[in-house]
């Protein structure tokens, strides 16, 4: 599973973002390979059409707003939109099988003392750990560059717990997302499940606040029964 986040996990000001969302990618581990090698061939496309190399990270934000990634300045936004729009409504062929687990935290409907990361993070595990068991499978967690030692510390509290995760193999593994198509992927995952929850008027009239329902058959819609994509909320 791919871990990606969007949103702040810092304590809600007025000035911050107002949720903390955490989704994830489970990708077979026999499809792995066929699903690099799409993601690979779509961005061989974006360089042909827009000279985008594929070496640049393929940042979501920056899709929309690019601040950091100079080379997306050099794209007009409505093409920058489209190609964010291609890449989200082809991941259903890109990973046939892969399913999308996702945690959505509305920081105003938590004590204010709550650590926001280390409760998405659990729901999190333990939702794949259940995943997992259910498919008697085992299965690995790769993160976006976030705080390393505190998932440690909270995957190895959870194999202590009366109910223990036992199906995910060792601690979670944190990759910078330049280095790795699949935490791009992730990222562009949770930004489209930000964009529903909290639209903005600056892309509604994308309608970026569209964009995650196209990947409703990949949504493990059993990890929240009472929530119609499945999102589970806290």
């Amino acid at each position: 599973m791919y871990v990606d986040e969007s949103g702040d996990p810092g304590r809600y000001n007025g000035s911050n973002t107002p949720h903390f969302i955490l989704s994830g990618l489970i990708v077979p581990e026999a499809e792995w390979a066929a699903g690099l090698a799409r993601m690979l061939a779509f961005r061989e496309g974006v360089k042909q059409a827009t000279g985008l190399p594929k070496k640049v990270e393929f940042h979501s934000s920056e899709l929309v707003r690019p601040h950091k990634l100079e080379a997306y300045k050099q794209i007009h936004k409505s093409a920058r939109v489209r190609l964010l729009k291609d890449f989200v409504e082809l991941m259903p062929t890109f990973f046939p099988n892969a399913r999308i687990l996702s945690v959505c935290l509305d920081k105003q409907q938590l004590i204010a003392e709550t650590n926001y990361q280390e409760t998405a993070w659990r729901l999190l595990l333990r939702g794949f750990d259940t995943f997992l068991q259910a498919q008697n499978k085992l299965g690995l967690v790769v993160s976006d560059d976030t705080n390393e030692t505190a998932l440690r510390l909270l995957y190895r509290s959870m194999r202590k717990e009366p109910q223990p995760i036992t199906a995910i193999l060792e601690d979670v593994v944190c990759r910078q997302s330049i280095h790795s198509y699949y935490v791009q992927a992730v990222d562009a995952i949770a930004f489209c499940l930000y964009q529903q929850e909290y639209p903005k008027g600056s892309t509604r009239k994308f309608d970026l606040h569209q964009l995650f329902k196209t990947l409703d058959a990949m949504l493990l819609k059993t990890a929240a029964p009472a929530d119609p994509q499945g999102v589970i909320r806290a």
